[in-house]
């Protein structure tokens, strides 16, 4: 898969966004001691391999929120695999045993974290609809430049997390 890149020059404008996405419900990935700004928001889809490896490169490595969006095919397994992550105590540790086991729980999603999902997927398909130079897919990754300016992401291939990097540290 291709990654596609596109920018948000107006920093007001990043910052409303990055706001908005802030609000969504994810899986917060943040290492301690990272800067105030220097946390990317990651749209992913729990049975998406490209999600999986771009999360084995960035763990760890850089801050992040994980937001779960169901794109795939086979929508009510991935709602469950998402909703078990959104559910449990621990949701880094959701997030690694999903991507690992690539097995959807018996047990539906209560109607709150359906309604959390639902409001992820809005966010996602309202940024595709102001954004039509994209095609949407996942990952899609919003990364804060120090300028101000925000870089979107939307694909993952190996050495991307070397550009996600220097993309949040302005090098």
């Amino acid at each position: 898969m291709n990654a596609a890149y596109a920018t948000i020059e107006d920093a007001k404008v990043a910052r409303q966004v990055m706001e908005s996405l802030g609000k969504l419900d994810a899986v917060t990935d943040i290492p301690a001691g990272t800067p105030v700004g220097q946390v990317a928001t990651i749209f992913f889809d729990p049975r998406c391999p490209y999600c999986h490896a771009a999360f084995t490169a960035l763990h760890g490595r850089i801050a992040a929120r994980w937001v779960p969006i169901v794109v795939l095919g086979e929508p009510e397994a991935g709602n469950r695999m998402a909703a078990a992550i959104l559910s449990s105590p621990d949701r880094v540790a959701a997030l690694k045993n999903a991507f690992a086991t690539k097995i959807a729980p018996a047990e539906a999603a209560s109607p709150e974290t359906t309604a959390k999902l639902a409001e992820n997927k809005e966010a996602f398909a309202a940024i595709f609809a102001a954004a039509p130079q994209l095609r949407p897919g996942v990952p899609t990754m919003f990364v804060p430049r120090p300028d101000g300016r925000l870089a979107i992401m939307v694909g993952y291939e190996a050495g991307d997390d070397a550009k996600l990097r220097s993309v949040l540290t302005g090098s």
